[in-house]
């Protein structure tokens, strides 16, 4: 569950419209799990396909945009990513995990803002 408190406050003034979510677009997200995640609407709620590590296995994983679950939103998007994204499944975690390496600058700026503190972050390969 998200921690809904003042620290989410600087994302959330500068994240991607809710309207303006794109099914199917990438976009820069600060989320528990991911760094970069591609719009899908589940039963009228946005939720965002990621690259999720557990144990160390990679796979996809959707969570849930911020203003859509009051409980576990836990996606704010920053920024949409200009390329296309894949839709084959194996094809889409490479390119998510290749993604997440091309804007690891502000995937770190977002979490360093909500942690109050630099965060060297490094991604699992």
């Amino acid at each position: 569950m998200a921690e809904k408190d003042d620290r989410h406050v600087p994302l959330l003034s500068r994240r991607v419209p809710r309207n303006q979510i794109e099914p199917g677009r990438a976009y820069v997200i600060f989320a528990r799990n991911g760094g970069v995640g591609v719009a899908v609407d589940e039963d009228g709620i946005v939720g965002y396909r990621l690259h999720r590590v557990k144990f160390g296995s990679h796979y996809l994983f959707v969570e849930y945009d911020w203003e859509d679950d009051d409980t576990f939103g836990t996606v704010i998007p920053l920024a949409l990513i200009a390329e296309p994204p894949p839709s084959d499944e194996a094809t889409l975690l490479a390119w998510l995990r290749q993604q997440e390496h091309a804007h690891q600058a502000e995937i770190s700026a977002a979490w360093s803002s909500v942690l109050g503190r630099d965060l060297h972050w490094e991604s699992e390969s």
